[in-house]
């Protein structure tokens, strides 16, 4: 537990850059949505906490505002990437909630692809966020002056979804083939 005015930190190097993800499959961010600036791109190891247990890299391109130091990360792309990862390793982790905590160092992150890190390891080569937000984007046309706009509500996630396995599902059919003859 951290004592009173420290935080928590999963990497032991210094926080870098804000983190923005992006829920919105048909929106992308050609400007910052902080400061309006023009943003360009910026591929880096992204740290993935996935339930229950599993840390993976992931080396992304995110949008990246050089004013505000702001990655902007697309949610629908990073499920696609953990989904064709997930399905060749473990199928039951696939729909599990998620948390990207950080980046790894670009030439520790090469020394991954031959061989894994110990976690140890890989915490000292992180660094955290100094900020992590999920975008909202209000629905434009006209309102009136006290009326604010209503928030659009991003769409559920079509390939990041929990799948039954193949053992509940025959479970369940037994159970309906069951309650239906007796």
């Amino acid at each position: 537990m951290a004592r009173k005015g420290q935080e928590n930190h999963f990497g032991h190097l210094p926080p870098q850059y804000h983190f923005s993800l992006n829920p919105y499959p048909d929106m992308r961010f050609n400007k910052c949505p902080v400061c309006e600036n023009k943003t360009g791109q910026r591929k880096l190891p992204l740290i993935i906490h996935v339930n229950p247990m599993t840390l993976i890299t992931l080396n992304y391109t995110n949008r990246y505002c050089k004013v505000c130091d702001r990655l902007i990360g697309h949610k629908h792309e990073i499920e696609h990437y953990l989904t064709v990862m997930f399905l060749q390793q473990e199928l039951d982790t696939i729909g599990n909630d998620y948390l990207i905590m950080g980046t790894l160092e670009k030439q520790k992150w090469r020394q991954t692809l031959e061989k894994p890190l110990p976690l140890n390891e890989m915490r000292e080569f992180s660094h955290d966020f100094k900020s992590y937000e999920e975008l909202r984007m209000t629905m434009g046309g006209w309102f009136r002056e006290d009326q604010e706009p209503p928030v659009m509500e991003p769409l559920p996630s079509e390939e990041w979804v929990k799948q039954e396995s193949p053992r509940a599902v025959s479970k369940k059919k037994t159970r309906i083939w069951n309650k239906g003859f007796g």
